[in-house]
């Protein structure tokens, strides 16, 4: 792209004069034309550095105004005018108008014929459009080189922003922030700038969610780009250039130029465009070695929990110094995947869950592996014999600190998480591993209740459930109590089954019941009589109404489970 600013660093343009408009310096300037009639402006096509004398509205300010609106209406990038010749001081409604739509109006040197001026573009033109496709070539051959050297994401954002001269930002899909740069080499010092910290808050981070830009490039469009200024208190507003990365229909996420250092030109511009191919390229590649990474993991987690510990995979795994003497706790963790509108984005969730829940792990547990399939997560962590007493609680503080801060990436109420039992003996780990399982199960089931995450020892009477090995008895015990409530209910299309469950929980007390239900308590009230006149034993009983709240609890269970 070449701008108005960029021509005039042209040697016909030596003795020029801003006039009006001169916030407009940077738009974009394709051709030159000449204009000596009225409706010159009919036969633009749009960017046209126009060049006049305008002796042809030299009379009058409404007419002269008209036809500078008209050269605005139809496309020109700016106007290059000898008032010296016919129009003498360029009047003041021009002026203004100029200035309201950033139109630069450029007055020349009378001296310097329309020839030379056309001539001297065009030169100009040709040679920075050559030097920009040599240095787009160039450019291009130094990042796919970096890639192909199995350089870091990290790496290729340097060498950009060395090449520009400002900040650049890589950021996926959602806006999460995946690489950062600094031209003065101190990384952490632009992190902590003013001007960084208000480009990715989250203020920053709607405004872009919110624009139609970003409805667009979700949407499959490859729009050019998006820029925003920054707002920041006793300072200029600062801007920043955001381009989409895209790669074979899917939108990798975002490269922005942040104007940290200096005005960056159009040349910065399109080393910014031009350098999403190799970025795509290496987020691909970052891609397919996590795929590989976690899949390996899976492979390790499932050795491990069925005591093959002279695997293959085991033994690859041997320089990460596992120690597999020490005792582990399973924990499996599933989370509702979010339903995108379409296949356009490079997911991340995965990186970002197994990052969080790992950090803070961290915090409590030297080593944790980490394997996931899809949206199920297997956690293995490691803990000393002397931890065992705290170490279900440690997991627990851990991973509901995890869920928190996931919760702002994700969403409230997307995870469900259950936790085994801590066991001394490390050829536990596969009974702490079905156990997990089971809490999983019933944290899924019961989040409202329960909450997200859920230890074994938690679970309370579902144990009993996964303590019976045929579940056909258990089927058998809950027909015997509530067949009658579910054939009433299918006939009536009624809620006594979900009624009594709901009162039993509520320790038969009617008002909380309809609170819970959203009804009247005389609903409640009418249902219950209902209710007892088809069950077949009392529920003032202690012994039936703990059998009954069981029937109903494994009822809804078994329906989920098996």
């Amino acid at each position: 792209m070449i701008t108005i600013q960029d021509v005039l660093n042209a040697d016909v343009f030596q003795n020029y004069n801003v006039l009006a408009g001169e916030n407009g310096l940077l738009r974009e300037v394709t051709t030159i034309t000449i204009a000596e009639v009225p409706d010159a402006a009919k036969w633009l096509r749009g960017g046209e550095l126009v060049c006049s004398t305008a002796f042809f509205i030299s009379n009058t300010g409404l007419e002269q105004s008209e036809w500078v609106e008209s050269l605005i209406i139809n496309g020109a990038s700016a106007l290059a005018i000898k008032t010296s010749r016919f129009l003498g001081v360029l009047p003041q409604s021009i002026i203004e108008c100029a200035n309201n739509h950033n139109f630069p109006i450029i007055e020349l040197d009378h001296e310097v014929t329309w020839p030379a001026i056309i001539e001297s573009f065009m030169d100009y033109v040709t040679n920075q459009r050559i030097k920009i496709m040599q240095l787009i070539e160039d450019v291009q051959r130094d990042l796919i080189n970096l890639v192909l050297e199995n350089n870091t994401i990290q790496t290729l954002v340097n060498k950009i922003s060395e090449l520009v001269g400002n900040t650049i930002i890589i950021e996926d899909a959602k806006l999460n922030v995946i690489a950062v740069s600094n031209v003065e080499g101190d990384i952490q010092s632009n992190l902590d700038s003013p001007v960084f910290k208000a480009r990715i808050n989250e203020h920053f981070r709607q405004n872009v969610l919110r624009s139609n830009f970003y409805k667009a490039v979700k949407m499959g469009e490859k729009k050019e780009h998006l820029e925003i200024n920054l707002n920041l208190p006793h300072s200029e507003k600062i801007r920043n250039y955001m381009f989409p990365i895209f790669s074979n229909k899917t939108i990798y996420g975002f490269i922005s130029l942040l104007e940290s250092q200096q005005i960056y030109s159009s040349t910065d511009l399109m080393v910014l465009k031009n350098s999403s191919t190799a970025i795509a390229l290496q987020l691909m590649k970052q891609y397919l070695n996590q795929q590989t990474y976690r899949k390996k993991n899976l492979a390790l987690i499932e050795d491990i929990i069925h005591g093959r510990i002279h695997t293959q995979i085991v033994f690859e795994y041997d320089f990460l110094n596992i120690n597999l003497a020490n005792p582990m706790v399973a924990v499996l963790m599933d989370y509702a995947e979010p339903n995108l509108e379409n296949n356009y984005f490079w997911e991340r969730s995965e990186d970002l869950i197994t990052m969080t829940i790992r950090k803070h792990l961290y915090k409590h547990f030297n080593q944790v592996i980490i394997g996931n399939n899809g949206s199920l997560f297997t956690l293995l962590v490691s803990f000393q014999p002397n931890q065992i007493e705290k170490v279900n609680s440690l997991v627990k503080e851990a991973v509901e600190h995890a869920l928190a801060e996931l919760a702002k990436q994700f969403g409230e109420d997307k995870f469900s998480i259950g936790i085994g039992g801590a066991y001394p003996q490390p050829e536990l780990v596969e009974k702490s591993f079905k156990e997990a399982k089971t809490a999983l199960s019933v944290a899924k089931k019961c989040k409202i209740r329960r909450g997200n995450v859920l230890l074994f020892e938690e679970i309370g009477i579902h144990r009993i459930i996964f303590m019976v090995q045929d579940t056909a008895k258990i089927r058998e015990f809950c027909d015997d109590l509530l067949l009658e409530l579910k054939k009433y209910d299918e006939k009536n299309s009624d809620v006594l089954l979900e009624t009594l469950h709901e009162f039993l929980l509520c320790d038969c007390v009617v008002k909380e019941t309809a609170k819970k239900m959203f009804v009247h308590p005389n609903t409640v009230t009418y249902r219950i009589k209902k209710i007892k006149q088809l069950l077949k034993h009392d529920l003032a009983l202690p012994e039936f109404k703990m059998a009954y709240l069981f029937a109903l609890e494994a009822n809804d269970f078994l329906k989920e489970l098996f």
